[in-house]
């Protein structure tokens, strides 16, 4: 599930670089770099666009929190009731594309950006309470240093495996929304989008019948 989850967080940084006004709606240290680039006075960079997406990951951020509070301490209920969350808005996201795209008024383009931060952080939320070592969906530098420097076990070791996955996830996901954006345009890769949601959440609503030993919050 998190593995897909990392396809989606590449699918929607290909959306929101190449036609939501060059922001990113998963990886917020670029667009604190893009703040920092136009407060100092360099041209193409866009503060208020990078300003949204990164207020509306802080919103989503605290929507998944409360999320994975009410869970009551299962961590599939806690991923189920983010990706009911995650539904909503990409279901939004996807109406407004079809029936508007591919060419945005400035103000449509900034609801969907907000719309897809708040996605992602809500799932930024639930990926920290989780805690599943080396799938954070979004954070490829930390996995790729991880990869680097404990790869003593070698291949066979579960955690260079979930590194590798991880990265090759979220070039997929960057690769196959790029892919559909310059080929077919904004709403399928909308669609892909929303249909990696659609699978995990399913998915995820089976687990959370399940009152298994995982399903308990981890400690660290």
């Amino acid at each position: 599930m998190l593995l897909g989850l990392t396809v989606l967080a590449g699918v929607l940084d290909a959306i929101s670089i190449l036609r939501l006004g060059g922001v990113f709606v998963a990886t917020m240290t670029g667009n604190l770099v893009f703040i920092g680039l136009a407060a100092a006075g360099a041209k193409g960079f866009a503060v208020g666009t990078s300003a949204l997406a990164l207020g509306g990951f802080i919103v989503g951020v605290l929507i998944g929190g409360q999320a994975c509070r009410v869970a009551r301490s299962h961590r599939g209920r806690a991923l189920r009731n983010v990706l009911a969350v995650k539904l909503w808005l990409a279901g939004a996201v996807t109406l407004i594309a079809i029936l508007t795209g591919p060419h945005f008024p400035t103000g449509l383009r900034d609801t969907m950006v907000v719309l897809l931060a708040i996605s992602m952080g809500a799932q930024l939320a639930v990926i920290r309470y989780l805690k599943v070592p080396d799938l954070l969906t979004v954070v490829m530098t930390m996995t790729i240093t991880g990869a680097l420097t404990e790869r003593a076990g070698g291949w066979s070791d579960p955690k260079v495996l979930r590194r590798g996955l991880a990265l090759v996830a979220f070039a997929v996901g960057a690769l196959s929304g790029a892919l559909l954006i310059l080929n077919v345009g904004v709403a399928a890769a909308l669609s892909l989008g929303l249909g990696i949601i659609v699978a995990v959440a399913i998915a995820a609503h089976l687990v959370s019948r399940t009152p298994t030993t995982w399903s308990a919050p981890r400690s660290a």
